[in-house]
């Protein structure tokens, strides 16, 4: 039984002890407590779109005096919550519970409207260093309709919680692949719920016994028997499609026999179209990829996935004229899609074109948000957060547009206000170009020298702008100057008070070869610290981090670094951004998606720091702020919480 469960039904016999307004229970007889937490509600309520009485708060009750707790004597206890899969400071939550005169402790967690649909949490204790996981199974939340009923999400997420996806962010979970398929094969039920986890669950499967060919003729019967049982009621055949299209190994008469199901069953949905789709996200050449989209665009063009098309094409085409057409197919079909006025003021801007017309869409893309924050209708589409991040996205672009049109004061008005929440390094650059223009030098040169210290894509314009500036207002040296940018690293390391989180699950096999032609396998490097980084050609953060993972390398001969690509990249990008990038001595080797899998790798960058003994012991999900001091970190955290093998021999584990 696993633990939200055991929350649940547990909440008839806290009757008897403290109740949750606080008062006891006047007459009541003490029993027991044999449970350590519990969530009030037990199934918070969300959705997507109206009317949808959601749950505002969820409160967590923490009971020291529990059988099942293990934090007996609390001091000053927090709780560590996920939400969904826990990626991000907006689903990832700790914050401090508060001590009733009854002993209970309490944490009440704001919703805000949320559509969350999963969450897990542990409890732990600053002062003792004592920590409650429910012996490891950790406290979940599943979170339900309006009817009570779990979400297809909430299983899902939950299930993904088996496959070492929370683990980087505390959830000492490894990939369990036969515990997730439980989760969904008990929830599956058909023909009532459960449709959309299909897709998962044959993944999950996959993983589970290995992609052998075996495995794949196994699955393979399975997938024509769901198909020939659901021919006539549909049942879970589309998400059966959104399986299959990504498998390059499932034969042209299964695809086609659940292509003609869906088209009887869903006459609506166009399978065809999706296929197309499918075929165009796999596809790795930049070129054919576009003429896929074209087709779909040309084919099927009133169907979801000539939407998706027109939208992509906007973002991997080049042709200004051929990218305004789109813009325009797309508004009228969505005219109250605020990102799409958006994005194309981002196409004009980074094409330096029509700034005027740019100012004209931002102002578009406001009001449309801001109607949207005024309709309650907007919640299906919107956030409340999300309006929130996309007006401050909005403000930052029209102030780089004033910029450049040569009104800095105009751009100040809407930067200086928001000064003390930037904190990337493009805005800190705009910044810099806003002082300048208005004739403050100094104030130009503090901001060029924050957008220097932090990695953006105007980095090396911000230092070359710190230089101009620090050397014509004769600030100091050059040498002075780099002591500057040095401190101020220092400083944006020192505030983000990184603390590394030591992981302890044996890393999968690999065997690279590099394009140099060094042959390094997980086996042969046993013995030395091993840094795996995830990276792609077309991943603007993974390209910033070669220079400095190349000079990390120099700096730590000891410490094997390997960057690794898609074996599907094309080679002649990847030539190009070792060519202009410089980073001729980085160990670069191709692998195949199985590889990513393997680590849990779904996006790039991401970096596995691995120990002598062969176990994953860091993990960075995302770019890391500062490679050089970040990964110091983690191998001095490392040093000081010895070999991972070495602990679990000694059964310190």
């Amino acid at each position: 039984m696993r633990a939200h469960r055991v929350s649940a039904l547990m909440l008839f016999v806290a009757v008897s002890t403290p109740s949750f307004s606080g008062r006891q229970v006047q007459g009541a007889r003490p029993v027991s407590v044999r449970f350590a937490a519990l969530t009030d509600p037990a199934c918070p309520v969300t959705g997507l779109s109206d009317p949808v009485p959601f749950t505002k708060e969820l409160r967590v009750f923490y009971f020291p005096m529990g059988e099942g707790a293990t934090i007996k004597q609390p001091k000053s206890p927090v709780l560590h919550l996920l939400f969904d899969h826990g990626s991000g400071s907006f689903f990832n939550r700790t914050l401090p519970l508060a001590r009733r005169e009854d002993g209970v402790w309490l944490a009440s967690i704001p919703l805000n409207g949320q559509p969350f649909s999963y969450a897990i949490y542990w409890i732990e204790d600053h002062e003792t260093k004592q920590v409650d996981t429910n012996r490891g199974k950790y406290f979940e939340v599943p979170f339900c309709d309006v009817h009570g009923q779990r979400t297809e999400m909430s299983v899902r997420f939950e299930a993904q919680s088996y496959t070492g996806l929370l683990e980087p962010h505390g959830i000492e979970r490894a990939a369990n692949y036969g515990k997730a398929i439980e989760v969904l094969e008990e929830y599956i039920r058909v023909p009532s719920r459960g449709q959309y986890l299909i897709s998962s669950l044959w993944r999950y499967k996959l993983y589970f016994h290995g992609d052998t060919p075996e495995a794949r003729s196994t699955l393979l019967a399975e997938i024509n028997k769901f198909t020939s049982d659901h021919s006539a009621d549909g049942f879970g055949l589309i998400d059966a499609l959104n399986f299959a299209a990504y498998q390059d190994w499932i034969p042209p008469e299964t695809m086609e026999s659940l292509v003609k199901a869906i088209e009887h069953n869903q006459p609506d949905d166009n399978p065809r179209a999706f296929l197309l789709q499918a075929q165009a996200t796999q596809e790795k050449d930049k070129a054919k990829r576009v003429i896929l989209r074209w087709e779909i665009v040309d084919k099927y063009p009133n169907s979801r996935e000539a939407d998706d098309a027109r939208r992509l094409l906007m973002l991997e085409i080049t042709d200004l004229g051929q990218r305004e057409k789109l813009y325009q197919q797309i508004r009228a079909k969505n005219p109250d899609d605020a990102l799409q006025p958006l994005n194309m003021a981002r196409i004009y801007l980074e094409a330096n074109q029509k700034l005027p017309d740019a100012l004209t869409l931002l102002d578009e893309a406001d009001n449309l948000f801001d109607a949207n924050a005024q309709n309650k209708q907007a919640t299906a589409r919107y956030s409340e957060s999300g309006i929130k991040t996309e007006k401050n996205r909005i403000a930052i672009m029209r102030a780089d547009i004033l910029v450049r049109l040569g009104k800095p004061r105009d751009a100040l008005a809407i930067l200086l206000p928001r000064k003390s929440e930037v904190t990337l390094g493009s805005t800190f650059f705009i910044l810099g170009g806003a002082f300048e223009g208005t004739g403050d030098k100094r104030a130009a040169v503090d901001a060029y020298l924050e957008s220097t210290a932090r990695p953006s894509s105007d980095q090396q314009q911000a230092n070359a702008a710190l230089e101009r500036l620090w050397l014509r207002e004769k600030l100091g040296s050059k040498h002075e100057l780099q002591q500057r940018i040095e401190a101020k690293t220092v400083q944006i390391f020192s505030n983000a008070s990184y603390v590394p989180r030591i992981l302890r699950h044996p890393a999968p096999d690999f065997d690279l070869m590099t394009l140099r032609g060094e042959h390094l396998t997980s086996s042969q490097l046993r013995g030395k610290i091993v840094i795996l980084d995830f990276w792609a050609v077309w991943c603007s953060p993974c390209l910033w981090e070669l220079k400095p993972l190349q000079e990390f390398q120099e700096k730590h001969p000891d410490v094997v670094l390997l960057t690794v690509v898609d074996a599907a990249t094309d080679a002649k990008e990847l030539e190009q951004v070792v060519r202009s990038r410089k980073v001729t001595s980085l160990r670069i080797s191709r692998a195949s998606s199985g590889l990513w899998e393997k680590f849990g790798s779904a996006g790039v960058p991401n970096t596995f720091v691995i120990d002598e003994t062969g176990y994953v012991r860091i993990e960075h999900l995302g770019a890391l702020p500062d490679v050089s001091r970040y990964l110091g970190a983690d191998l001095k955290a490392i040093a000081e919480a010895g070999p991972a093998k070495e602990l679990d021999d000694a059964g310190l584990r």
